[in-house]
């Protein structure tokens, strides 16, 4: 991953999460990442996350979406967040193929939710899936909580740096 030097940061991974975890044997095992100020996480789906050979089923693709939204949400709102509404238009079956990425990005923000968009996209510009949420905050003290079980390993994001009164947020 590139370093925050070229416009790209890491954001931290989770131990179990399905998207994120790296100890999540069944799990994606991706990494979300930010650029252009849109988070991003490539296609990490394997025949494991296959609904019919060489097409990623549709939960795993909404998974990917869900989350990468949450990290825009959060982001946006400096604090983790949950989903509240989800809805997932898929537009063509997608291949479990790692040159397709997942970004998202913030339409609109306020103190109590955070509304966001996402594609899964080709290098091409060809559109697989789009969604749009809705994401509820949590308070800062389950915030931290969260974030205290990411796993950081130097350079990431630091999204929730504000609430440790650090406000440069650069690992």
């Amino acid at each position: 991953m590139k370093d925050k030097h070229d416009g790209v940061r890491s954001l931290p991974v989770s131990k179990t999460c399905f998207v994120c975890g790296e100890e999540n044997a069944v799990g994606l095992r991706g990494r979300f990442y930010v650029e252009d100020d849109l988070v991003k996480i490539r296609m990490s789906a394997d025949d494991r996350h296959c609904g019919y050979p060489g097409v990623v089923h549709g939960g795993v693709v909404a998974a990917l979406l869900d989350e990468c939204m949450g990290w825009a949400a959060a982001r946006a709102l400096r604090l983790m967040c949950v989903t509240a509404e989800l809805t997932v238009r898929y537009v063509k079956s997608a291949p479990p193929d790692p040159s397709l990425v997942v970004e998202a990005w913030t339409t609109r923000a306020h103190r109590r939710m955070a509304h966001c968009e996402a594609r899964l996209a080709g290098p091409d510009g060809e559109v697989y899936a789009r969604a749009e949420g809705k994401f509820i905050p949590l308070d800062a003290a389950r915030t931290l909580e969260v974030d205290d079980g990411m796993v950081y390993r130097g350079g990431e994001e630091r999204v929730f740096a504000g609430l440790r009164g650090d406000e440069a947020g650069n690992g």
